[in-house]
């Protein structure tokens, strides 16, 4: 199949997080051209703490023992603190969790993308896919300058985040996929790390909140990092809400008012945030309410991280599954191109019926899009029964017993 004139890589990756940026190295690793292209002025460009296990393909990516070298090693901790914060239950990990900069993490990505050549175009906005013979081999993009310009490629990655470029023209149903979160990073935060090491969730009922009682389900966080600093913020859970006729979707206006009164007054929670400042603030939405069914919304592009939805939805993180994921989807890709690739010219054959169902089916038979689904099919069940159910402080607080036990499965 021929292309237009324009630039022609085997990948295409839009967007330069850790799921595009794993993409870029893995495939350049093996030999194949990549490009990436990020809206950004500069790779992961908001401030936030961040946290994740040390699994393998942390240092299969940034290096052997680079994650410890930049973190604080957590004991793997959860607390979990029912409404009102009358009970706490603390769950524990049986793997290294390490708590850390993202600044310092991302730049580590850009050391090894440098390192291996790979381009990265920054300030550039994917527009559309383009496509030919029902299958996209490239895409449209808005440089700097405002110019549009096209690049082709044998495969798109669309690692764009919550409401992927690709697949939001594709129909993926985002707005059933995400919920909004408030992410907060503060410093001066009133907390030890020797008596707080670990990662504390504090369940908000429908009905809860006297200032709001139609507020959906909630659960407010507080990651702690180091020298006081720490995330904080709101995670709304709104898988249920369309079954739930006593909550009202709040706007963003209203979100951010209750995230404001939370703060300060919300029972254990508030204390954390005594003599805090605020120094990064902003209202964003995760993919945690449902993963897609559809990684390749059309043949020639695959959805990866959290434009898929691939995260955890119990710690609504996803930077391990999103790394997983990409370096997973190239090989897959990598393989079938081995086999009849041309460096200048788009491969037809790799998206054809036969390799698509290879593809979906290697993936969900890995372990860790088992282990993904399942806990979706377990956040799903424990929500319903604690947030639709239960639904109210009075009635989750009896029931503490019950919902713990539910709580070490997670």
């Amino acid at each position: 199949m021929n292309t237009e004139k324009g630039s022609f890589y085997n990948f295409i990756v839009i967007g330069a997080g850790p799921a595009g940026l794993t993409a870029g190295i893995e495939s350049a690793r093996k030999g194949f051209s990549v490009l990436i292209i990020e809206k950004g002025d500069r790779a992961g460009p908001k401030p936030r703490g961040e946290g994740m296990a040390h699994m393998p393909i942390v240092d299969s990516i940034l290096g052997e023992g680079f994650l410890p070298s930049i973190g604080i090693k957590s004991n793997g901790g959860r607390v979990w603190h029912s409404p009102d914060d009358l009970q706490q239950f603390t769950t524990y990990r049986n793997y290294p969790h390490y708590f850390f900069e993202w600044r310092k993490f991302i730049d580590r990505f850009i050391e090894v993308v440098n390192e291996l050549n790979i381009p990265i175009i920054y300030g550039c906005e994917v527009i559309e896919a383009i496509e030919q013979e029902d299958c996209i081999i490239g895409v449209k993009y808005k440089n700097r300058k405002e110019f549009i310009e096209k690049v082709y490629g044998n495969a798109i990655l669309d690692c764009s985040g919550y409401e992927g470029v690709i697949g939001k023209h594709y129909e993926i149903e985002y707005e059933k996929m995400n919920c909004p979160i408030v992410k907060c990073r503060v410093s001066h935060a009133n907390y030890s790390l020797t008596t707080t090491p670990d990662l504390q969730f504090y369940f908000i009922g429908n009905g809860d909140l006297e200032y709001f009682p139609t507020f959906p389900p909630a659960v407010a966080y507080f990651f702690p990092l180091e020298n006081g600093e720490a995330e904080v913020g709101l995670m709304l859970r709104m898988a249920q809400v369309p079954n739930m006729k006593t909550v009202n979707v709040p706007s963003e206006d209203e979100i951010m008012c209750i995230w404001a009164r939370i703060k300060s007054t919300y029972p254990g929670f508030s204390d954390f945030l005594k003599g805090a400042t605020v120094d990064y603030e902003e209202l964003t939405y995760l993919p945690n309410a449902k993963m897609t069914n559809l990684f390749i919304p059309k043949p020639g592009a695959v959805l990866l991280g959290d434009s898929a939805g691939f995260i955890n939805p119990f710690g609504s993180s996803g930077l391990y599954y999103a790394m997983k994921m990409a370096a997973l989807w190239v090989n897959y890709i990598i393989k079938k191109l081995k086999s009849d690739t041309e460096d200048t010219q788009f491969n037809r054959k790799l998206w054809n019926e036969e390799n698509i169902k290879h593809f979906n089916s290697k993936f969900k038979s890995t372990e860790i899009f088992q282990q993904v689904s399942n806990m979706y099919n377990l956040i799903g069940a424990f929500e319903y029964k604690i947030f639709n159910r239960l639904r109210v402080s009075e009635k989750i607080n009896k029931k503490w017993d019950y919902i713990t036990s539910l709580l070490k499965q997670a």
